[in-house]
């Protein structure tokens, strides 16, 4: 049970851990070369969603009731008990170091004594627990990692080894992990480190971490990739060059529960070499006509974009790859200059009209026995792809070479695929009428467009269509499953997205997920959702105990041998 409370310590903490302030722009404790920073900005979140809704919810009843010990109800009931200051950051980060890496994470204390009290409770089960010090710090040892505390802060510090070459091509192995793990000793000095840091040596020296924290919104990620991935800058990776796509690359995102909606925006930076290239080859916006050529007012997703052949190839060659590319298309008849030729660099991928039908299927035996023929109702779309073309002859020497590739590859389970190319667009599809009509141009009106066009990237997903044909498949004879799935459409509307705009020298993303309540902030509207499921799973249970008897987990008796 001790590892139930510290799982809820986490969970109750990380869901009340308010904005603070500790000096330098941001008030983090993150030093400058961390690659990976997750902040919570709890100030905003408890304005959002209060404890006191928490543990009124179906969910968190269910977990109380499982909370056996009393270090687990008390924290159940005030996370505040556990010594930590829950009116105060929370961070957590993870850093190369040499061949290795750690994760910390950390935040204030408002009751040592209880801090260090609750930890020896944690710790009973594998024995007795001993506090240390060291200078003004307090700390105790596990397998696990280190926690390390003084009079107001604590942090705990683990290995956390990051990606490298021989990991990435040959796959992970935990061996080659605990080669480059550190000491307890080390992992002690390195969260000391972290709660000492100097203003110097702070992350928010950066401007981009700086802005990206003090914007107000209710969750921040920072990821540094060239100090996530550089142990892969080794070997074939610095050959190809491909070292130019983790140099000075940084994404800062952050992430707001709003009103009917939850929303996301990323901006990623470059290096010198990928920044050149974002700025001299920009992609062009997707129109709202290119959206609404499709041929269908039922739309249930969408992903349109747009890119520059040119900048493709100018790309392949910055990472090193363009004649790696040229001597495989070569083999084929084809080069880059080909591709580049052939293509306008407009592409559509859109699926609608979901529906369940009844298919008939037949299952071949072999041996000269009969075969056995059913019927079974299955889901299904039309799925259409277009690409605006350059020019005809070029493209069409692209389509010839695609065809053999994929000769006496048809399954019996893929629908028949067939193509148009006219009018300066290549056009595949499962619909033969779709394409046709997509060829000869349109206007679906699709109520959705204006969200997803004007962006060099558009996506689009209506969640509602893909609950309904979910439930269309669904046993009306489960009155809970049936309430789950009418509660899902009440609170899933669609997913939106945008982006590929190079401005200020980053990469602009934007991302939203809109439920059914606009009125309502989404945070509120997700404990609410989950509570409601909690209900039904428990009537569930109720439900199959009233018909079957209780579940048990304990096995079934045998009887002996004879």
């Amino acid at each position: 049970m001790r590892r139930n409370s510290l799982l809820i310590l986490a969970a109750t903490v990380l869901l009340l851990a308010a904005c603070g302030n500790k000096g330098g722009k941001s008030g983090l404790l993150v030093p400058k070369d961390a690659a990976i920073v997750v902040h919570i900005n709890s100030a905003s979140l408890s304005s959002k969603l209060s404890w006191e809704e928490i543990r009124q919810t179906n969910w968190f009843k269910e977990i109380n009731k499982e909370a056996d010990d009393t270090l687990a109800r008390q924290l159940l009931a005030d996370p505040g008990n556990s010594g930590i200051d829950t009116k105060a950051d929370l961070v957590f980060f993870m850093k190369k170091q040499g061949k290795g890496g750690y994760l910390v994470f950390e935040g204030s204390l408002k009751d040592a004594a209880a801090f260090e009290k609750m930890l020896k409770e944690l710790k009973k089960e594998s024995g007795p627990a001993e506090t240390k010090k060291d200078g003004d710090f307090s700390y105790m040892t596990s397998d696990d990692g280190v926690v390390l505390w003084s009079s107001s802060k604590f942090a705990y510090i683990a290995n956390a080894p990051m990606p490298d070459t021989k990991s990435f091509f040959e796959g992970y192995n935990s061996r080659d992990s605990k080669e480059h793990a550190f000491l307890n000793d080390s992992l002690r000095l390195f969260g000391q480190q972290a709660l000492t840091l100097k203003s110097g040596d702070n992350l928010d020296t950066d401007s981009r971490f700086a802005d990206l924290v003090k914007d107000g919104s209710d969750l921040h990620l920072w990821m540094n990739a060239e100090g996530y991935y550089g142990n892969m800058m080794g070997g074939m990776m610095s050959m190809m060059k491909l070292g130019v796509l983790f140099k000075d690359n940084v994404s800062a995102a952050s992430m707001n529960f709003d009103n009917g909606k939850i929303t996301a925006r990323s901006k990623t930076y470059y290096g010198e070499e990928m920044s050149k290239l974002l700025a001299e080859y920009k992609p062009q916006p997707v129109s709202a006509e290119l959206i609404n050529r499709i041929p269908s007012s039922n739309v249930a997703a969408v992903m349109a974009f747009n890119y520059p052949p040119k900048g493709l190839q100018a790309f392949l060659k910055t990472i090193g790859v363009d004649g790696m590319a040229n001597g495989f298309l070569a083999e084929m008849n084809y080069s880059i200059e080909d591709f580049v030729k052939a293509n306008k660099g407009d592409i559509l991928v859109a699926v609608s009209d979901l529906s369940m039908v009844a298919k008939q299927d037949t299952i071949d035996y072999g041996g000269g026995m009969k075969p056995y023929v059913y019927t079974s109702t299955k889901p299904d779309m039309k799925v259409l792809f277009a690409t605006s073309v350059n020019d005809k002859a070029a493209f069409e020497k692209l389509v010839t070479l695609a065809w053999e590739a994929t000769k006496g590859m048809k399954d019996k389970d893929i629908p028949e695929i067939s193509y148009k190319l006219e009018n300066n667009w290549f056009v595949a599809g499962n619909s033969a009428e779709q394409i046709a009509n997509f060829i000869n141009g349109g206007n679906s009106n699709l109520p959705f467009v204006n969200k997803i066009s004007g962006k060099p990237f558009g996506f689009y997903l209506d969640l509602n269509k893909i609950i309904n044909m979910a439930a269309a498949t669904f046993n009306n004879s489960d009155s809970s499953g049936k309430e789950a799935l009418d509660l899902s459409l009440k609170m899933w509307k669609d997913v939106v997205a945008t982006g590929g705009d190079y401005k200020d020298k980053a990469l602009i993303s934007d991302f939203e997920i809109n439920l059914g309540d606009p009125n309502t902030n989404s945070l509120k509207q997700l404990n609410q959702y989950f509570d409601k499921l909690a209900s039904l799973k428990n009537e569930r249970r109720k439900k199959f105990a009233e018909e079957y008897g209780p579940a048990t987990d304990a096995p079934a008796e045998v009887a002996p041998a004879n």
